[in-house]
């Protein structure tokens, strides 16, 4: 039998670094930004504090890092979900239908964790605010991307403003059912933003 094949010194750097932002995103999902620590994520992950700092010299870049790690994964899966619809299927409100449920992930909690921890923390949100930016800009380009292929004409630019309403009304809504669900508020929101989808939106 031939001997296994060793691990180049880039690859084992790259799994250790999958491996740590794994264990981060588990950290943050389960405990928050609160009960977050560099010790809970060396330890799900196997590895040890200096093999953490290596890859993140500071916590709050690694608190970043996950956070773009998450944004990574949610925008892989709304592409594929789109890409399992079948063709003749495939509609403007059926692209607002998966990013509502891409809104809604549960893995976007530990983001908004953040998001507070931020206010009142410069060096955290010095971190965040190009991870943020860049992930909803692509963010608002695959929605517009996955609607184009359906007819939409989106010249003077509306449809990008309306992605951004949806964005920031599951938002909103999002911080408010933490503390307060309702999911008749919920269903009111959801019906508004397909009926300004319809008004908004002209197809071809």
């Amino acid at each position: 039998m031939a001997a296994p094949t060793r691990r180049t010194q880039q690859e084992r750097r790259a799994a250790t670094r999958t491996a740590l932002l794994a264990a981060a995103v588990a950290c943050l999902t389960e405990s928050g930004f609160a009960g977050f620590t560099t010790t809970e994520v060396t330890r799900r992950a196997g590895t040890s504090q200096g093999a953490l700092f290596k890859h993140f010299p500071t916590k709050s870049g690694l608190l970043a890092a996950t956070i773009e790690h998450v944004f990574d994964g949610l925008r892989s899966d709304f592409t594929a979900a789109y890409e399992a619809v079948p063709p003749g299927e495939r509609t403007v409100a059926k692209a607002f239908d998966l990013l509502w449920r891409q809104m809604l992930d549960e893995r976007l909690g530990a983001a908004y964790d953040l998001y507070t921890a931020a206010r009142t923390d410069p060096v955290l949100r010095a971190d965040l605010e190009p991870v943020v930016a860049a992930h909803l800009d692509h963010l608002v380009s695959l929605t517009a991307a996955v609607a184009l292929g359906t007819g939409v004409d989106d010249r003077d630019g509306r449809f990008a403003a309306l992605v951004d309403l949806a964005i920031l009304a599951v938002q909103g809504l999002r911080l408010n059912q933490m503390v307060l669900p309702d999911h008749e508020q919920a269903a009111r929101l959801r019906a508004l933003l397909r009926e300004l989808t319809e008004v908004v939106v002209p197809t071809k």
